[in-house]
């Protein structure tokens, strides 16, 4: 193999390299934007706020689901119904949604203290991943500026798991631990039920 030939080997792989990333930061780009659409009063022990989240940018994401942890109860019930099944009725899930789609809208009974979250968590089809995000509920209800928070895995959490039938070729690797970052830091694939203090 000659000089020549060594070089344009190293510059193909090169070029084809940059088209790959480019082809990534290229990617179609989303967002959430969360609003505080009407304030149903700030009588204390308990303050009732709706909800609207938004979807922003180019890309369209999948199995999107909204939880509100913390609030005493999400929509408003009806006559028997518990808050489990106000959440259920409220429809807090849209399997696509993008720019332009119908928000996601609930209201939220806070109580008089503790934290609040507003969650979301959906699905990326390129790469196919979930991820998840969070906001201060009570803050937006008050009118401050909040800083989101996304899910990170650790790599520490890794365990081996099989499906049905334990056979060998069926086991594949899962996290099962992580923790809510600053928007700073990437996100992650799944996002476990938040437990709060």
């Amino acid at each position: 193999m000659n000089l020549w030939t060594l070089v344009a080997a190293v510059a193909a792989a090169l070029a084809s390299i940059v088209v790959a990333r480019w082809e990534w930061f290229d990617r179609p780009q989303h967002g959430w934007n969360v609003h505080v659409s009407s304030d149903h009063g700030t009588d204390e022990p308990r303050k009732r706020a709706t909800f609207s989240v938004h979807a922003v940018g180019t890309a369209v994401v999948h199995t999107v689901k909204v939880k509100a942890p913390g609030a005493f109860y999400v929509g408003k019930p009806e006559t028997g119904e518990t808050a489990e099944e106000a959440e259920e009725r409220r429809s807090m899930y849209r399997p696509t949604m993008g720019v332009g789609s119908k928000p996601i809208e609930f209201m939220a009974l806070f109580p008089a203290s503790g934290k609040v979250y507003i969650e979301i968590t959906w699905i990326r089809l390129r790469p196919y991943r979930m991820f998840g995000e969070r906001v201060n509920a009570r803050a937006l209800a008050d009118g401050e500026s909040t800083d989101w928070e996304r899910w990170q895995w650790s790599w520490r959490s890794l365990r081996p798991r099989s499906r049905a039938g334990g056979r060998w070729w069926m086991v594949w690797p899962i996290r099962t631990d992580g923790r809510w970052v600053s928007t700073e830091e990437p996100s992650r694939i799944k996002i476990p039920e938040t437990k709060l203090p």
